[in-house]
């Protein structure tokens, strides 16, 4: 926990700039950002890789501050049987992963091979939430399918490995799930954590089919996660002694006392403390935090103006709106998490499955108009060039972390933002705890 907070952060992030770039923001720093940082700017004076450790390796070595390793026999949400044959799985080692830990705070940040990279706060129970990534419009091209997990199309560095601060860089093509050949566009993601638990993210694409929607995105905050195989609701959730079910998430206005929770029962029916106006009422303010309500900890993401995302461009939705030609989507919780031939856009969870699985209460869009149906707005704001080329032309930054208070998030997500333009530099969260 972070002294006097309530608070055991960590954040995501990515910072996409040149060698040259890189000394150019940092003689740009102001002396207290200097002083506040002591780790170096660039990347580790290094002429020798690390070798791979095994996960238990990891576990028994002392860190001091924060730590990046990488682990040659990881599997998503604690799966136990075997990642072979390669493909279906995951190429070369399907079992790698850069695992990022802290001295003080027992959550961990996890990019795994077997899921594309795709990073997630991962808690000590096993379950993670992750943002996703920038998926391609009408789902044509992403990155959790076969074509997506080669490590030709999705990759990872570690930049600096600690202790003061780590920096990891992810790159990726989202590609059709049957034809890798013609990517539609290319993601550069950065992430930076600092030993109080927070990592910073920095995201941007470009696009590789600039006269085609598909080859654009305005989705890159999904807010989803994945748990062990045989949990329940009751297992990861705390209950609500009132009406029996459990809360699994909430949005939260930084500015204000707002805010909109869910709730889902043991059949996974929905309860709602809040309307469709609120939420994006909340989605437009200054700055918010979605929030996984988990028994071990409070998962949550916070973003806002001043991290890149316009007011009036911003929308989260809930997905426990059942589809009935209203303004909400379909559920996606109980999908499986992509481990292995499960990874390939199309499987469903099945109950008694031995796979782990996924699940995802809300999802934040870039949008030109706010959505209020579905089935009716969607594909046309997918088709809307306007909308895809700012996009594109942007670059966006969250902040991730684990807390055991919504009050205390809320806090935090005012003092990041308040922060101003100041949020696109890592710097801004050095000091939060």
């Amino acid at each position: 926990m972070v002294a006097g907070t309530g608070l055991a952060l960590a954040g995501q992030s990515a910072l996409a700039v040149s060698g040259a770039a890189s000394h150019a923001v940092a003689a740009s720093q102001s002396p207290a950002s200097a002083q506040a940082v002591e780790s170096p700017f660039g990347p580790d004076p290094l002429f020798e890789k690390p070798a791979p450790i095994t996960w238990a390796e990891l576990a028994e070595r002392n860190t001091n501050g924060v730590t990046a390793a990488e682990v040659r026999d990881y599997a998503p949400a604690r799966y136990q049987g075997e990642l072979v044959p390669s493909p279906p799985h995951a190429d070369l080692n399907a079992r790698k992963a850069i695992i990022v830990v802290w001295k003080d705070h027992p959550h961990r940040f996890v990019f795994s091979h077997e899921a594309s990279y795709d990073p997630w706060m991962e808690l000590p129970n096993g379950v993670g939430l992750c943002n996703q990534f920038f998926e391609g419009n009408f789902g044509w091209a992403e990155l959790f399918n076969n074509n997506g997990r080669k490590e030709r199309n999705s990759f990872v560095d570690v930049i600096q490995g600690g202790p003061q601060r780590v920096w990891v860089r992810w790159n990726y093509l989202c590609v059709n799930m049957a034809d890798d050949s013609h990517p539609a566009l290319r993601g550069t993601e950065d992430y930076i954590a600092y030993p109080n638990g927070l990592v910073w993210r920095r995201l941007t694409y470009n696009t590789l089919m600039p006269d085609d929607p598909k080859g654009y995105s305005w989705q890159p905050i999904d807010f989803f996660a994945g748990a062990p195989t045989g949990t329940t609701w009751k297992d990861l959730f705390p209950r609500d002694e009132e009406h029996g079910d459990y809360h699994i998430g909430s949005v939260i206005d930084a500015y204000s006392s707002k805010s909109y929770h869910v709730f889902w029962d043991d059949e996974g029916k929905p309860r709602r403390v809040g309307t469709a106006p609120l939420l994006l009422e909340i989605s437009q303010s200054r700055g918010f935090a979605m929030v996984l309500t988990c028994k071990e900890g409070f998962l949550f993401t916070i973003i806002g103006a001043s991290s890149g995302f316009p007011s009036e461009r911003s929308q989260v939705v809930d997905h426990s709106f059942n589809d009935t030609g209203g303004w909400g989507w379909v559920s996606t919780r109980w999908d499986h998490w992509p481990v292995g031939w499960l990874n390939s856009q199309t499987s469903n969870y099945r109950p008694g499955s031995q796979y782990p699985y996924s699940f995802g209460p809300f999802s934040h869009y870039i949008i030109g108009k706010p959505i209020k149906n579905s089935k009716t707005d969607f594909k046309p704001a997918e088709a809307d060039m306007e909308l895809n080329r700012w996009s594109e032309k942007h670059v966006y930054y969250t902040l991730t972390g684990v807390s055991n208070d919504l009050e205390a998030i809320r806090r935090l997500a005012r003092r990041w933002l308040d922060h101003g333009d100041q949020c696109a530099r890592p710097e801004s969260i050095a000091n939060l705890g």
